[in-house]
């Protein structure tokens, strides 16, 4: 059984799910403020002539903003007073087109418009429930032609970026258990309303995509009137401090294939991480399960945490297969805490909604196949090059999630880029699952690779596996074979393998990594810091260019079909020419990260329902060097006069290149 993908070919996709269906209304009636300069805001990119122009993006913001919020409260008002149900404050964040055009003449060029939010939502009194930095990308093409510098079909484009991101800060904030149980204290309100659903790597898109068989309307759960489960926990919510522990836990879904699509005997892995920041231990905590649907009686219930000390942090970790559907099925699952112990308050209850898949009817899936290395030529041989790549998708710890495909990745990567570019093995490091030690890591990039290098050599850098942000700085680190998820002592940081590559005497370093991303033990999902990748700009970051296969924390989806990582799925495909999105017979690193990225975005989005949004940096416009380095032979190879003249007049555009470089994105 698989899960039911349809090959794509860029002209059919499904239409994306209203991610705002079903929510229920929170009984507040805020203020929407934002900033008197949003009025003004522009996002600018460059036409066919190369001259900047300015899309205005304030007024649809604002309106769209209002539109979204007002599906999620009783009522949104534009105004700026302060009003007791509180204030939404919401300002532009990053925003940039993705947009590259080397030449004036009649065609078609993809473009990514990306517009980002901060947005907080404080309540009656000042104090800050909920704040949040959210950024979304809107896919599509433009138009140009040769008599002309405008550029055409680019307003649709930035109205999906910005309905998408005022769409997710709405999401984000209907999700909000502090918000909901602010609403619920206002005495004018009534009683808490329902707890929130809570957002989950593995959490199933909107079942419209997918017909499911209804599921018969079920009484309410024992878990969802907590604190009615039987516990020594129901003690008075003001009993605090001295005399009662605090507890906080998390909930972490995972399926086993990363398709973020249950199938029939696919194991699903529960991770719970319990925090105590009270100042009594909490003695005897379980954690509660229960299931409703399909997920009746999938899980043991309850989960046995043990006793937490004050400051500790205790996590358990269950597996089980889902059992078999002959169709699609929906069902949910509800964790509760309880202790034997008394707690100063009791958490509020975190609801799951699944989804099982069955695999067609007679068992087959699509066969795609990206594993043949396409062959280098001539203008592509770099003899001075040198290839890392790191894939480790299985743990000497078994509590750390695996990663599938990871090492069958860094393998077939490997095996593409020494063919592109005709390299000698000796010039070629593979680290796997138990050979990707942190020690061996360190020993790649400290000793091995400063011996093969000089000012001509590219370094290219590829990474399969899992990696821990921390919740402060958004520094990110790798895991390697032998460490851990509760320990940052035991992982290999970014910082440390950049600072090793601005030591050496390179040209330039290309780094792909496809990794599931998640926060060290003990930061909070809502407040914990974004990833953060490059690491200060100085000259030597300017040589690097970065592909990376999602924005945010969430776990890489895999492609069960193309039994590869979907990120570097799109990598590998696109080297084999779909990616020379100019057609001038060379697949620059600007264009292959572009072309992954829109694949990935749009096939996550629109297929699966939740966005995978890859990232590729330096953005358009920055580091040019690095993003028209060339990479693999194109699908129209046109030869390529050289020509003297190395930079356009004002409003020149470039008609040639160096040979053996292409115009990148």
């Amino acid at each position: 059984m698989g899960m039911a993908l349809t090959t794509w070919t860029g002209c059919s996709w499904f239409k994306r799910a209203d991610g705002l269906a079903g929510i229920a209304p929170i009984a507040l009636s805020p203020v929407l403020r934002v900033p008197p300069s949003l009025a003004t805001t522009t996002i600018a990119y460059q036409n066919a002539c190369g001259a900047s122009v300015t899309v205005p993006i304030g007024g649809p913001l604002v309106a769209a903003l209002q539109q979204k919020m007002g599906r999620v409260f009783q009522q949104v008002v534009m105004d700026q007073a302060v009003s007791s149900d509180g204030v939404i404050e919401a300002s532009v964040g990053l925003r940039q087109i993705d947009l590259a055009i080397p030449r004036r003449i009649k065609k078609t060029y993809p473009v990514t418009v990306t517009v980002g939010l901060d947005v907080a939502y404080l309540a009656g009194d000042g104090s800050t429930l909920w704040t949040k930095k959210l950024q979304s990308s809107g896919l599509g093409e433009v138009e140009v032609q040769e008599t002309t510098c405008d550029v055409t079909g680019l307003e649709p484009v930035v109205k999906e970026a910005i309905d998408l991101v005022a769409e997710g800060a709405a999401k984000q904030i209907s999700d909000s258990i502090k918000i909901r149980e602010y609403a619920g204290a206002k005495p004018s309100r009534g009683p808490a309303l329902a707890p929130a659903v809570a957002t989950l790597p593995v959490a199933v898109p909107d079942v419209a995509a997918v017909p499911a068989r209804p599921v018969e309307p079920a009484a309410q759960t024992s878990l969802e009137r907590l604190p009615a489960v039987p516990s020594a926990a129901a003690t008075p919510s003001n009993q605090t401090g001295e005399t009662s522990a605090l507890l906080s836990f998390r909930v972490i879904l995972r399926d086993d294939n990363r398709d973020h699509m249950l199938q029939p005997d696919e194991p699903l892995t529960i991770d719970v991480e319990v925090k105590n920041e009270g100042r009594t231990e909490a003695q005897g905590v379980e954690v509660v399960v229960e299931g409703t649907g399909v997920m009746t009686a999938q899980f043991p219930s309850p989960l046995a945490v043990g006793d937490v000390l004050p400051g500790e942090i205790k996590r358990v970790t269950v597996t089980k297969p889902i059992a078999s559907a002959k169709e699609p099925q929906r069902g949910e699952l509800l964790f509760g805490l309880r202790a034997a112990s008394p707690m100063g308050q009791v958490p509020p209850v975190k609801k799951f909604t699944i989804l099982v898949k069955p695999g067609s009817a007679d068992g087959t899936q699509a066969a795609i196949d990206v594993d043949q290395p396409p062959k280098g030529t001539a203008a592509l041989k770099q003899q001075k090059a040198v290839v890392i790549a790191i894939g480790v998708g299985r743990f000497r710890d078994t509590q750390v999630p695996s990663v599938k495909f990871a090492a069958r990745d860094a393998e077939v990567m490997a095996a593409y880029l020494q063919s592109i570019t005709g390299l000698s093995a000796d010039r070629v490091r593979v680290l796997t699952d138990g050979h990707g030690l942190k020690q061996d890591l360190a020993e790649t990039f400290d000793e091995w690779l400063p011996k093969r290098v000089d000012p001509n050599t590219v370094v290219y850098v590829y990474v399969a596996g899992r990696a821990l942000v921390d919740g402060v700085t958004g520094a990110v680190s790798l895991v390697p074979y032998d460490g851990t998820t509760v320990s940052m002592g035991r992982v290999y940081s970014l910082r440390r393998l950049q600072e090793s590559l601005a030591r050496l005497p390179i040209q330039r370093a290309i780094l792909m990594f496809d990794v599931s991303l998640e926060h060290a033990a003990g930061a909070d999902p809502a407040t914990g810091a974004a990833p953060v990748w490059e690491i200060g700009a100085t000259d030597a970051s300017a040589k690097m260019m970065w592909m990376i296969g999602n924005n945010g924390l969430q776990e890489a989806r895999a492609f069960e079909p193309g039994r590869h990582g979907l990120f570097t799925y799109q990598l590998l495909r696109g080297l084999q020419g779909p990616a020379d999105l100019d057609r001038d017979g060379i697949v620059a690193a600007g264009e292959l990260c572009a072309f992954a990225r829109g694949e990935v975005a749009r096939m996550t989005s629109e297929q699966i329902g939740s966005s995978q949004q890859p990232v590729c940096l330096p953005a358009p416009g920055q580091g040019a060097l690095v993003r028209i380095h060339p990479m693999a032979k194109g699908n129209n190879p046109k030869p390529v006069v050289p020509v003297k003249k190395e930079t356009p007049g004002p409003g020149e555009v470039p008609t040639s290149s160096p040979a053996g470089v292409g115009p990148g994105q």
